[in-house]
């Protein structure tokens, strides 16, 4: 009868304490769900930014935006422009109907950069009330 009442008595503890001391593969899941949710937060804040946070130098970084065609007709994508030669991008479609989305698929070369940047990526339409939709987007290159 000790017997039984010592070991419980050192099992109790160490069951309640592993219980609350997560695994390393919980812990990475809520790693990456914190970093969706951040990245999630910045997108809804303002959906034309984008922050990549701290980049190792000569890393290529990419980033997909959005423009959703608002309008009662086809919105056609005339020209897509940057603000540098570190920065490539395209759209997945150039023609959309009303209603109809497309990515605009953004891509950074980090190569030459150190510190804060801020580029820009301008997407020039056939909508004469928005004729350019400006996309920015922010890297620290360590």
């Amino acid at each position: 009868m000790k017997a039984l009442i010592i070991v419980v008595s050192v099992l109790l503890p160490l069951t309640a304490y592993f219980s609350q001391v997560p695994s390393n593969a919980n812990s990475s899941a809520q790693a990456q769900n914190a970093d969706s949710a951040v990245q999630a937060q910045k997108k809804a804040l303002d959906p034309n930014t984008w922050d990549f946070g701290n980049i190792k130098k000569n890393q290529i970084v990419k980033h997909e935006f959005e423009i959703k065609n608002n309008l009662s007709r086809i919105l056609k994508i005339n020209d897509i422009t940057t603000s540098c030669g570190c920065t490539a991008s395209e759209a997945k479609k150039r023609v959309l109907a009303p209603g109809e989305s497309t990515a605009i698929t953004v891509q950074f070369n980090s190569k030459g950069y150190k510190g804060e940047t801020s580029q820009f990526v301008y997407v020039t339409t056939d909508d004469p009330q928005n004729p350019v939709y400006k996309f920015t987007f922010k890297v620290f290159v360590q």
